[in-house]
């Protein structure tokens, strides 16, 4: 009993609209972002491969052991000594084991090593960089929605404040209709307008759906969550500082330059890498052997025995010299490639800046000229609904007014929405992550 009267009051508050800041959403959405998960996991490869590279340090340790059972058809060699009688030279030993542990390690191989545990770092350094670009793109993906959100949010009060205005001036008219004063053309008028109003709602709520479904992806929310955008989030504009501010802050912020610089200095070192493959490496070690037979007694006996000895090597590919000039070619054009990428992104985000920049000063400018425009149709509205209350004018002159004042709304919500979201965009663009009311 208890449980089904909890149950519908359960049903109407998972159906209430969330209340979400631009705060809110940017956070879930970094923190729900595939791209920033795969990236991570990309840092850990990297930071796994920093590992191995600097296992080329440590000396490496082998051991082998090996057992034989050899044939019996061999006929031992027998030498006859004064004084020492026969001695067999190659006895029959049927059952051998030898057994080796060795200790090598590198002391130089023209910087290979070295060379590739900083390729490894410039790796794992770049990788962590570029997270910033997915914390960015994840944050711009759901400010984008969310301000959508909103522009369709305002709409929809707007217009459904103007119905009822409307719908407020019907019933005067139904009233002069039924005095015989007004004609019955004038209320039709009328109802049309509410008609397409209406209309126009049911595209807004299409919106509507598919940008909540948009944003609750984005912020790994229930795909059926409601959104409640509160209009006084959104702030006034702020003043904008001269752009070759904005411009150096990019370049100094921007995670793509400093990712692709780290890439640049890989790119230089895998060339030390592949030229030092036409260098010599000297290494040394030991080894300790424990064999039956062991080959420096002589003649062989069948016990084990163990021996030791050290030893020094240089080891020099000759062919190298030759087969590794395409390596070299390689990691050189590698370098150029990286120096001409960077070129590229750096030209690429000055350009997106400017744009952005200068889009905002439009969409400031627009709002001026829109609250302008709003301020003319609210003053022509005023009179034509008086004129039309004291019967000197037409329905369809009160009509114009009334679909003027209700575009000049439409339009300075949007114009805000548009220079807020602009503001977002300069900032991101310079390498910020910003809150939705920080300061530029």
């Amino acid at each position: 009993m208890l449980a089904g009267l909890l149950w519908p009051a359960a049903g109407i508050a998972q159906s209430a609209p969330r209340s979400l800041p631009l705060v809110e959403a940017v956070t879930l959405a970094v923190r729900q972002s595939k791209a920033l998960k795969r990236n991570l996991a990309s840092q850990n490869v990297t930071q796994a491969r920093v590992a191995q590279a600097k296992n080329g340090l440590l000396p490496s340790v082998a051991v082998t052991s090996n057992f034989y059972r050899i044939s019996d058809n061999v006929t031992p060699f027998v030498v006859p000594f004064p004084g020492a009688g026969e001695v067999t030279l190659n006895p029959q030993i049927l059952n051998q084991s030898f057994n080796n542990f060795q200790v090598r390690q590198v002391l130089w191989a023209g910087g290979r090593v070295r060379n590739g545990i900083a390729v490894a770092e410039r790796e794992a350094q770049a990788t962590t960089a570029e997270a910033d670009q997915y914390r960015l793109a994840a944050a711009d993906n759901v400010t984008t929605i969310w301000y959508t959100l909103y522009t369709l949010n305002a709409s929809e009060r707007i217009i459904r404040e103007n119905i009822k205005v409307l719908q407020d001036r019907r019933r005067d008219l139904t009233n002069l209709e039924n005095q015989g004063v007004a004609l019955k053309v004038d209320g039709l008028k009328i109802d049309l307008t509410i008609s397409q109003l209406k209309s126009s709602l049911a595209d807004l709520r299409a919106g509507q759906a598919t940008n909540s479904f948009n944003l609750a992806l984005a912020t790994g929310l229930p795909p059926t969550t409601e959104f409640a955008i509160d209009p006084a989030e959104l702030p006034g504009t702020a003043t904008l500082g001269p752009l070759d501010g904005y411009l150096q802050e990019a370049l100094q912020k921007r995670s793509e330059l400093q990712a692709l610089g780290l890439r640049r200095e890989e790119a230089v070192l895998n060339q030390r890498v592949a030229r030092a493959g036409s260098l010599p490496s000297l290494s040394f070690g030991g080894n300790v052997d424990y064999n039956r037979p062991n080959q420096r007694v002589f003649p062989n006996q069948a016990a084990f025995k163990g021996t030791s000895s050290v030893f020094a090597a240089l080891a020099f590919d000759i062919g190298g010299l030759y087969t590794n000039r395409a390596r070299v070619a390689e990691s050189r054009f590698r370098v150029e490639e990286q120096s001409a990428t960077i070129d590229d992104t750096r030209d690429r985000i000055l350009s997106e800046v400017n744009a952005n920049y200068r889009t905002y000063e439009q969409q400031v400018e627009k709002i001026q000229l829109q609250e302008t425009a709003l301020a003319q149709a609210t003053e022509n509205f005023r009179v034509e609904q008086n004129r039309l209350k004291a019967n000197v004018s037409t329905p369809t002159d009160f009509l114009d007014a009334n679909t003027q004042l209700l575009q000049a709304q439409l339009n300075l919500r949007s114009a805000k929405a548009n220079a807020e979201l602009a503001r977002w965009k300069l900032l991101k663009s310079t390498g910020r992550l910003p809150a939705a009311n920080a300061a530029n």
